[in-house]
């Protein structure tokens, strides 16, 4: 499994492997990660930090942009490991703590494995950690405005892909960290480029998400980190309207 660590501002990486990207935020001697990957990427989430020169103990807070499993999968392992805190938005608490499952079903995935590009995703991931997940047993909340860790993102609420799904603002790094509010790969075909919504299954309310983006659209930043794919070096602007341009555009 591939693993690319690509510095897209100063102390700001996104880490990347086939299928999902987190992203680590340094802050003097501290980190903040945002997104763990699935539960089988610790290995390339430590290397991702040992690529940059830290390490585990360096971690001073993780923050999830939404509950998914392979978003979350580190996250309770390093509350219980270095006593790290874990906070996600107010509403993406009880998918976080496993108490509400907003993701596609697996029978779902399964009913389209007639695609082989489905089949052949749904079994690596299925390898790579899906039907594994370590639900976080505590964790801290916000709402919106700018978080109290290190490199202060602020809370962007991008509700759709899930209930409490937020994106995260670094004013004075240029960055917006998108989660799965935005994608420039898709899971499905790697061949699809450009910035897209995830596709329908794969969200609560696909509606909800794309009147989301318009939260993001103002937005000061030179480069949008989305959790699938590459960075999209571009203003939030262009990333929107590309998004939406793309969804409205009928189908050949």
């Amino acid at each position: 499994m591939r693993l690319d660590v690509v510095q897209v501002a100063p102390g700001v990486h996104q880490a990347s492997t086939n299928y999902v990207a987190w992203v680590i935020v340094e802050d003097g001697d501290e980190v903040t990660l945002v997104d763990t990957g699935w539960a089988r990427d610790r290995s390339r989430l430590l290397a991702s930090l040992a690529r940059i020169g830290r390490g585990p103990a360096d971690v001073a807070a993780i923050v999830l942009t939404h509950g998914h499993r392979d978003h979350q999968g580190s996250a309770e392992w390093f509350r219980r490991q270095f006593d790290v805190p874990v906070e996600v938005h107010e509403d993406e608490r009880a998918n976080t703590l496993g108490e509400r499952v907003e993701e596609v079903p697996t029978l779902k995935v399964f009913g389209m494995a007639w695609r082989p590009s489905v089949m052949a995703w749904g079994l690596e991931v299925g390898l790579h950690g899906r039907f594994r997940t370590d639900y976080v047993r505590t964790v801290r909340t916000f709402t919106d405005g700018a978080l109290d860790v290190p490199g202060r993102p602020v809370c962007i609420p991008t509700p759709g892909h899930t209930s409490g799904h937020a994106a995260f603002h670094l004013p004075d790094r240029g960055v917006l960290i998108a989660g799965d509010a935005l994608m420039t790969r898709h899971p499905f075909d790697r061949s699809v480029s450009g910035v897209r919504l995830l596709s329908d299954y794969f969200n609560t309310d696909t509606a909800q998400a794309a009147a989301s983006l318009e939260r993001l659209r103002p937005l000061a930043a030179e480069v949008v980190v989305p959790g699938h794919g590459p960075p999209y070096f571009g203003t939030p602007t262009d990333a929107v309207t590309e998004a939406l341009t793309h969804r409205r555009a009928p189908s050949g």
